[in-house]
């Protein structure tokens, strides 16, 4: 009963006791028919109905619009997920790799192929640790986006006009979107490179001095 009372009541114009008609697009609310010979008589208005059918209309679209932004924003989550298993596997094989070429070494660099490793696995971990915040990012965006498509829904589901057109106002403002550049190229080529000419020039050393020994 009081629930019925409350929702009587924002139907009523509060200066007139006038039924809520029409719609001021000037001041961008409801008022009665007196209003507009009164305050609003300069204003332009619309009849509630109206104006509740152009803002459904204009709802659809940002469903619309929300609708592509989510399925933009999956297609973008997935790639960057398959971007951070590829940086693992990167890293991965380039540790495999340098620890190869440092087995073909003499034990007195296995120090410096543990700094490699080291390294890689600290490069491997910024990669990771950027892409994860980025993962973050679009599931806190897909998530709200979600929720004001689900609230969109139930509002244009609503049959009171007055009610709809107080809410919908929050509503009208397409969904905003933040750049997020999603990059599936990652190597750690330049330090295996530098790891094989290490190796290279150590064999180089080695041969030398044998070729010394025997002459």
């Amino acid at each position: 009963m009081t629930d019925a009372t409350g929702q009587l009541q924002e139907m009523i114009c509060l200066k007139h006791d006038r039924l809520l008609e029409l719609y001021c697009r000037t001041d961008k609310q409801c008022i009665c028919i007196l209003c507009v010979v009164d305050e609003h008589k300069t204003h332009k208005t619309v009849s509630a109905a109206a104006e509740s059918t152009e803002k459904l209309r204009y709802l659809g679209e940002t469903k619309t619009k929300f609708e592509q932004r989510i399925q933009e924003r999956e297609e973008e989550l997935q790639e960057l997920r398959e971007t951070v298993e590829s940086h693992k596997r990167s890293a991965q094989s380039a540790v495999e790799d340098s620890e190869r070429i440092f087995t073909e070494l003499i034990r007195f660099i296995e120090r410096s192929c543990s700094e490699v490793t080291q390294l890689i696995r600290h490069q491997e971990k910024a990669a990771v640790s950027r892409a994860e915040g980025l993962l973050e990012r679009l599931e806190q965006e897909i998530a709200d986006l979600r929720r004001r498509d689900a609230e969109l829904e139930q509002l244009s589901h609503t049959e009171d006009h007055i009610q709809f057109l107080q809410n919908v106002q929050s509503y009208c403002v397409p969904p905003g979107s933040s750049d997020i550049t999603v990059s599936s190229h990652f190597s750690f080529d330049d330090v295996i490179n530098d790891v094989s000419q290490l190796r290279e020039k150590l064999e180089h050393v080695c041969k030398e001095e044998q070729e010394k020994n025997i002459w």
